[in-house]
């Protein structure tokens, strides 16, 4: 035979072979395959449960936060009213305040402008009418002098420092400290 004639048969017995071998595996992997495709479907499943648990703990963590940020907000809220009321109550206490500055002021001003008219016996009557209201009603109190109710302007004035400087220094108007000083020499007159 000639040896192409080998080669054909061998060809025709790789062909039926190579034809005969799939149907026997097939058979075969279709049963590997079946497997394979329930164990894929059971880690699947398996996945999916796992998922779904987390997402549940995320839900009640979600909740948990949501609880504590809405108890947080309720107490800063309390503490805001709170805050606010003493707040209120502070302001008027410095409204009550500075009422009581401006009738001490007003009365060292009517003092200094009487200049020493009244004796010395009737000045500490017409301060306590001046600051207080009647002298019946209030025992006769001391009133203090300029120099002690703004030490650090008069201490900036003996240091030799102008007007403008201590105003800088102390934030009042210029204005101002020339009005205390000058009822600052008006009182040492008296």
């Amino acid at each position: 035979m000639q040896p192409w004639a080998y080669i054909v048969m061998l060809g025709g017995f790789a062909l039926a072979y190579a034809l005969f071998l799939p149907s026997r595996t097939r058979n075969k992997d279709s049963g590997a395959d079946k497997q394979s495709l329930k164990e894929v479907e059971a880690a699947l499943e398996l996945y999916m449960a796992d998922v779904e648990r987390e997402n549940r703990e995320l839900l009640e963590l979600l909740d948990s936060i949501k609880t504590q940020s809405h108890s947080s907000q309720a107490a800063l809220q309390e503490q805001l009213s709170e805050l606010n009321g003493r707040l209120d109550a502070m302001q008027h206490r410095t409204s009550q305040l500075e009422t009581r500055m401006a009738a001490n002021e007003n009365g060292l001003l009517q003092l200094a402008l009487s200049g020493g008219k009244e004796t010395n016996a009737q000045q500490p009557e017409a301060q306590a009418e001046a600051i207080d209201g009647p002298a019946a009603d209030v025992k006769a109190k001391p009133v203090s002098t300029i120099k002690l109710r703004y030490p650090q302007l008069f201490e900036l004035h003996n240091e030799g420092k102008s007007i403008d400087a201590i105003a800088k220094k102390t934030g009042m108007q210029s204005g101002e400290i020339q009005l205390i000083l000058q009822l600052a020499k008006q009182e040492e007159s008296a």
